[in-house]
């Protein structure tokens, strides 16, 4: 196999996220959250005595869609729920986004958009979930000419749940800290916006693919075209995310219909192998209309059941594909048009030349995914060996456990998933990018004693209310009770200040400093963030060694 080449298998997506959502009345991180929650509630408020809120101040911005009128809050200008593109219901359902068309009229910003169609989980906040969901959201310092960076942000949730308007994701004190537009987008997600409908190599009349990718595109290219009047440089936008939106980051990087709408990718713990083949995605799309009893041969009957009835047999299939497959989670397919191949081969001077990249992962990102009920994660050495590692040759399974050396117990066994699914191939992509552009390598390992008693450590998800700096609200307080203020200053000002950097620069340095070095071959310099930040060198590297040469996806 050649080193920035892959065939996609299912199991190395086998740590998404889909189903912490899907089984989050059973797996023990939602009861731990829950936990901690119920203590929250037991906390006063800071202010107890009711305030009167003051005047509303309004912002407004017209576009060719339109004027829009939003709200300043605290000195940042913010608009919710514009839309990107048209509702994709009716006739418009499974198929590419459509471009708004040009409107005199003028409507409020003021409120979130519906969130795409999911089933109830705490992912979401108080927004309804709607088949109309192709909103996205800005927050800017002032809307002026002053052309200053612009964040896009990308959702995580395993493409099954999640939304750009979540409480953790509100771009105000980024925007604000940063003096940069920060973008949140909603995007279709699970059947609504990744079955697979081509038939021997041939598309399939009123269906289109990928069409949660292709909802980022057309986001994107909204931005490229509207953020200007908003005070964002088009010509300045970096496009980040976390889980299933790091591995939209890096289809983004490697598709050619993308290709120019941003200028820096950061891809924060997003598996990069998890992309389904065509025959994969045939079977589950199969599966799907055998479970909702829709003929093969009346595709159209897919634009007339109700939304509800269509994510009710996505649960079905989720299940089936938990309990029957290798492939665990729902993702983009490799159909040769808006995703032409594997994200590693795609990886090119002509096609991502021109694009920096941040990449990172958390130390321990499978823990969060280790409840038995959960069924994600091998329960032991013995259950990984039959679910896993038979698919890599014996000498290779000795050369790759042997590196561990907390196997064969549990937490060997999760440290060797973690690098499986997160860093090994993120390592790979860093590899292959940083032979044409700029790559810069991180990794967070900052815990807590109480992350350490309850076994999460630095689990998945974990760096995103540093980067965003939320330490406010609810949240904050959640936050507050495993780390102390001074932590969380530090952390959010290390994390925080390297992605605004990243955004205006293109490097994660200071224009003064090269404290960061960027990422080759030879050294595989990585910033460790944790209580004392720092720079190290190619760190475990008898464990990169040891996965030298494996490939099982």
């Amino acid at each position: 196999m050649q080193s920035c080449e892959s065939s996609v298998s299912g199991y190395c997506a086998l740590l998404s996220p889909l189903f912490i959502a899907y089984s989050l009345k059973t797996s023990f991180y939602p009861r731990f959250l829950s936990l901690l929650f119920s203590i929250l509630l037991q906390l006063p408020l800071a202010h107890a005595h009711k305030e009167v809120p003051a005047a509303p101040v309004y912002s407004a911005v017209t576009l060719t869609q339109g004027t829009v009128r939003g709200q300043v809050q605290n000195g940042v200008h913010c608009w919710k729920g514009i839309r990107y593109a048209q509702p994709p219901v009716g006739e418009l359902r499974f198929k590419a986004p459509v471009a708004l068309p040009a409107s005199a009229g003028v409507s409020d910003a003021l409120g979130y958009g519906g969130s795409a169609m999911q089933m109830p989980s705490r992912f979401l906040g108080d927004e309804a979930v709607s088949e109309d969901c192709l909103f996205l959201n800005i927050w800017s310092p002032a809307p002026d000419a002053k052309k200053r960076p612009v964040m896009v942000w990308i959702h995580g949730g395993g493409f099954v749940v999640g939304s750009g308007s979540s409480a953790l994701y509100d771009g105000a004190n980024l925007a604000k800290n940063g003096d940069v537009v920060v973008v949140t987008i909603n995007y279709r997600l699970g059947v609504l916006g990744f079955l697979y409908f081509d038939k021997n190599g041939q598309a399939t009349e009123g269906f289109e693919n990928n069409l949660g990718i292709s909802d980022q595109m057309a986001a994107l290219r909204w931005v490229k075209a509207n953020i200007a009047a908003f005070g964002g440089d088009p010509e300045q936008v970096t496009i980040f995310g976390e889980s299933a939106g790091g591995t939209s980051v890096q289809t983004l990087l490697a598709a050619p219909q993308a290709k120019g709408l941003f200028k820096g990718a950061i891809a924060e713990s997003g598996p990069a192998a998890i992309l389904w083949q065509p025959d994969v995605a045939c079977h589950l799309t199969s599966k799907f209309l055998e479970l909702l009893k829709v003929p093969a041969d009346s595709l159209h009957l897919l634009k007339t059941l109700p939304a509800d009835q269509l994510v009710a047999a996505q649960e079905e299939l989720l299940r089936y594909m938990i309990d029957k497959t290798t492939n665990k989670v729902f993702s983009p397919t490799i159909d040769g048009q808006v995703v032409t191949n594997d994200i590693f081969t795609c990886l090119s001077p002509r096609q991502s030349g021109n694009v920096a990249l941040m990449i990172g992962t958390n130390k321990d990102e499978s823990t969060m995914f280790a409840s038995r009920r959960l069924r994600m994660v091998p329960a032991n050495a013995k259950a990984l060996k039959k679910e896993f590692l038979h698919l890599i040759t014996p000498e290779q399974q000795q050369r790759v456990t042997s590196a561990y050396a907390a196997y064969p117990r549990k937490r060997g066994v999760l440290d060797l998933l973690t690098d499986a699914v997160f860093r090994m191939p993120a390592l790979r992509v860093a590899d292959c990018q940083s032979m044409h552009a700029p790559v810069y390598m991180y990794r967070f390992e900052w815990n807590s004693f109480l992350l350490k008693l309850s076994g999460l450590r630095s689990f998945h998800g974990l760096e995103i209310p540093f980067v965003f700096g939320n330490s406010e609200g609810r949240n904050g307080k959640l936050l507050r009770l495993i780390a102390s203020k001074k932590t969380i200053r530090q952390l959010t000002g290390h994390l925080q200040q390297s992605w605004i950097n990243f955004a205006r620069y293109g490097s994660p340095n200071a224009p003064d400093t090269q404290q960061w070095k960027a990422y080759t071959s030879q050294e595989r310099a990585t910033m460790i963030f944790d209580r004392k930040t720092r720079l190290v060198l190619d760190p475990d590297s008898h464990i990169r060694q040891a996965w030298d040469g494996v490939y099982y996806y």
